[in-house]
């Protein structure tokens, strides 16, 4: 055997000696015949759902009046304003908030007859003052809103509010409904895992990741006197009853699992 010989089998065995001795450095190594670990995992999404009675509530007051006058309308206007947070704070409702949100001037032109073409500039005729108001009731409870929620309606209205909207109820801590709904979407997720598992007679191991989705809180609405013009001094205030429905909260996670033939 030439030296040119014995120098290129000398080298390919030291190629072959380097390929088959593990490198021991704290992490085992894979070998050629070893499969990758991400096709043993099998991922699945949980939906998770709570139903929670809601503890508050709000409402939009408004107070509207038209006078032939620009000061006759803010008149008008400012004194039953103030009449409805009199009466609001009449009631003594601990924790009531009420709060003016916004006040509007319109003038009132007159109606223009149809069909005419080109029309002059349209004739004020009065002017039209509005206050509105927001009030909120927070974490009093179930049964108090049932109390308290025809109680704030009539006093306003009794009072001189015209235009009021629907209640809306609430959590004041939705967070506390998420994390319930987390919990309950982790376990839906477990429990898809296991069906697949069964389904392809592999056994699993645990969770590799879990990742949460969007959260969806769907709070019902009462359409109690919803945007409905009443006349003022009482008159249509009906003490109607107030029933508040739960609030569902929703969420939804996706999870990874190891598994093992």
């Amino acid at each position: 055997m030439t030296n040119t010989t014995k120098l290129f089998a000398l080298l390919a065995t030291c190629m072959m000696s380097a390929v088959s001795t593990p490198a021991f450095s704290g992490v085992p190594s894979k070998s050629a015949d070893t499969e990758d670990t991400d096709a043993y995992t099998v991922t699945v999404s949980g939906l998770g759902e709570v139903m929670v009675a809601p503890d508050s509530l709000r409402t939009s007051i408004s107070i509207r009046a038209r006078a032939e006058t620009l000061a006759e309308a803010r008149a008008v206007a400012g004194r039953n304003t103030r009449s409805v947070i009199q009466a609001l704070e009449g009631l003594r409702i601990q924790d009531l908030q009420v709060r003016t949100v916004e006040i509007t001037v319109t003038p009132i032109p007159e109606r223009q007859p149809e069909g005419l073409g080109e029309t002059t500039e349209p004739r004020i005729i009065g002017y039209q003052a509005e206050s509105s108001l927001s009030v909120a009731l927070r974490a009093v409870g179930f049964e108090a809103l049932r109390v308290q929620g025809p109680r704030i309606l009539d006093a306003a209205l009794g009072a001189g509010a015209n235009v009021v909207g629907g209640l809306d109820f609430f959590l004041s801590q939705p967070r506390e409904a998420h994390r319930l709904a987390l919990a309950a979407a982790v376990a839906d997720a477990e429990a898809n895992a296991r069906v697949v598992a069964g389904a392809a007679k592999v056994e699993l191991r645990g969770h590799r990741t879990i990742s949460t989705e969007v959260v969806g809180i769907f709070e019902p609405q009462q359409a109690m006197y919803a945007a409905a013009e009443m006349g003022a001094g009482g008159e249509n205030v009906i003490d109607f009853p107030v029933e508040p429905g739960e609030i569902r909260v929703t969420t939804q996670v996706t999870a990874s699992f190891d598994f093992e033939e």
